[in-house]
């Protein structure tokens, strides 16, 4: 017998055995809320927890001694070999029964925890030692509050509930807390005909009221029992005023003007049952864990159907409100933030749109100019004139290019940013702060945008005066339209050195230094070179440009500057950069530009002269 104790013992030690007995049918929304939060609370807390579930479903069985009988023959037979250590039970009906056969062998030694409890008056007659919970007191001061701060000048309250065991304890628990309430006429209809519950609404002015529907699981329309959900559905047809629950699963009924209440919360009641149950299993004694009166309920607020009625509810001033049918589109928050993005957008994409026309225009420009030049080859002024605005079409060309790789890192980033808001939204991180900041970055990706826009147009602007600029300054110019492009290649740009500063035409400079720099550019692609380098040197009045592409064969090296030679392949080049070039440098600075191959590659000097003030 000791060995048989001892044993017995060590089970207890490190196994649970719980029974949850619902009253109604697992189909009710609370009911399945209770027994999933009952269970998912256990599991997570209690190790070696044998747990079971029973519905009674007494809203289709009502309850009688001869429905309670063969209820307990059914749960005798099913756990005769099981010892039950604890019961938790859900609502009136399932802890009546548990009372009525609390003697009975598997239930004489467990101890019972229960939740959504209406019958207050058992918290003087249960015995502490077997019974604890949570009794389910409704609030109806509390949603006298809410249907004030809803409509200020309210006149009349509708108090409706089915005539139900549970909607008559209800249904006397707000007529009780009314009864002293002055300057408002409450209207009581306790019927279960939902037929007549509609006709008395049609017969009363509606004006300046709020309806509180208290417990309608059990009401008839047209003869038949309807589903719980399709009795607000039905009223709000014909009342088109706020309507007031006092239960969390009736709080977001769609096409209904449901616009919340102070109701009893079946996943916070069933959370403090099961810290009850925790409590207890962690070596408490039952009689000292108290009754649970104040904390059951909880005030929701229907976002969408109190703004129907023009109200907003988060300026309603409720504290720890439990917002639901939220606005919570992306559109239906920040509308004026979306149209925003999709404006710059849609303006990005045209532009681009724009700038590809404009880019093969310009290709077939040049195509067209080519044959122009080669037809007035003899007019030397008018030669000269074409092959100017064919070197610089040339260059806008390069320059387009640039300029498509400056942007596809901004376009990602606004790209990344709008889809990360979108994802952000629905992980609800998005608030003020966050959309704050993201029109922060967006602009700040659409200024260096159009700052290179800016720099493209400032690039190819006509000179027509002379200007005072430093020589490294035109070079570091073109670097900025072009550096992007080049170290996509993998092309490294090392820039040394300080210039002069002088007098001349700018953008004319930079075109040449452009030039040098695509044709180093292109060699270094065209040979495949591994560790392609452009070194810049820049001192006092010189710039020298210098590439490891391996040089220009000597046999070329007098041609280069010849109008309409080139080295590359045919519609890849148009032989006019370099001859441009000696023309600018030559007249226009009055200095000169050579070359010198070196041992890997090849350099440029352009030389000017040290004062040409007087040009």
């Amino acid at each position: 017998m000791k060995k048989i104790a001892i044993f017995f013992f060590i089970i207890k030690l490190w196994s649970v055995n719980i029974l949850i007995l619902n009253s109604y049918s697992p189909t009710l929304k609370w009911t399945a809320l209770q027994n999933h939060t009952l269970i998912n609370v256990l599991q997570n807390h209690i190790q070696n927890l044998h747990l079971y579930s029973e519905f009674m479903d007494t809203k289709k069985f009502r309850p009688s001694k001869k429905l309670f009988d063969y209820y307990f023959k059914y749960l005798n037979n099913k756990y005769t070999n099981v010892q039950i250590d604890i019961i938790a039970v859900t609502d009136d009906n399932a802890l009546n029964f548990i009372r009525y056969y609390k003697n009975s062998n598997i239930f004489k030694n467990s101890k019972v925890f229960f939740e959504g409890i209406n019958n207050l008056s058992l918290q003087n007659k249960l015995n502490k030692e077997i019974y604890t919970g949570v009794f389910e007191k409704k609030n109806p001061l509390s949603n006298l509050n809410i249907a004030k701060k809803i409509n200020q000048n309210l006149k009349t309250i509708y108090v409706i509930s089915d005539a139900s065991t549970s909607g008559n304890k209800t249904f006397k628990q707000y007529k009780e807390a009314f009864k002293n309430i002055k300057n408002i006429n409450f209207i009581y209809l306790n019927n279960s005909n939902l037929n007549e519950i509609i006709n008395t609404l049609k017969n009363f002015n509606n004006q300046n009221s709020i309806m509180m529907l208290l417990t309608f699981g059990s009401m008839a329309y047209n003869g038949y029992i309807i589903p719980v959900n399709k009795v607000p559905q039905i009223i709000s047809k014909i009342y088109h005023h706020p309507i007031l629950v006092h239960n969390d699963i009736y709080v977001n009924i769609p096409n209904t003007n449901i616009v919340g209440g102070n109701v009893t919360d079946a996943k916070q009641q069933a959370t403090l049952n099961s810290n009850k149950i925790l409590e207890y299993i962690n070596g408490t004694p039952i009689d000292k864990i108290p009754y649970e009166l104040k904390n059951a309920n909880r005030i929701y607020l229907n976002v969408k159907n109190l703004k129907k009625f023009g109200i907003n509810a988060y300026d309603l001033g409720i504290n720890n409100a439990i917002y639901v049918n939220k606005l919570n589109s992306f559109y239906e928050i920040y509308k004026l933030q979306i149209i925003t993005v999709i404006i710059i957008f849609i303006i990005v994409i045209i532009f681009l749109i724009v700038l590809t026309t404009k880019n093969r225009e310009i290709n077939k420009l040049n195509k067209d100019l080519e044959i122009k030049i080669k037809k007035a080859v003899e007019e030397n002024q008018k030669k000269e004139q074409l092959l100017f605005q064919q070197s610089k079409l040339v260059a806008m060309g390069e320059m387009i290019g640039a300029i498509a790789h400056q942007w596809r890192q901004p376009l990602n980033s606004l790209a990344l940013n709008i889809q990360l808001l979108v994802d952000d939204f629905f992980d609800k991180k998005v608030d003020n702060k966050y959309i704050e900041e993201f029109e922060k970055k967006s602009l700040n990706i659409i200024n260096f945008m159009s700052k290179t826009i800016d720099d493209f147009r400032e690039f190819f602007k006509n000179d027509k005066e002379k200007e005072k600029f430093d020589l490294m300054e035109a070079v570091i110019d073109v670097l900025k339209l072009i550096d992007k492009q080049i170290k996509n290649h993998n092309i490294s740009i090392d820039i040394n050195g300080s210039g002069k500063t002088i007098l001349g035409y700018k953008n004319e400079l930079k075109q040449v230094i452009l030039n040098i720099i695509t044709n180093a550019k292109d060699a270094l692609i065209e040979k495949n070179i591994k560790d392609a380098k452009i070194s810049i040197f820049v001192h006092d009045n010189t710039i020298v440009i210098e590439d490891n592409a391996g040089g220009i064969p000597k046999e070329i090296g007098d041609r280069i500057f010849e109008p309409y030679f080139t080295t590359k392949e045919e519609g890849k080049g148009t032989g006019i950069g370099l001859y441009i070039s000696k023309v600018i440098i030559e007249e226009h600075f009055k200095g000169k530009i050579y070359f010198e191959n070196t041992q890997n590659g090849v350099k440029f000097i352009i030389e000017l002269k040290e004062n040409i003030n007087d040009n």
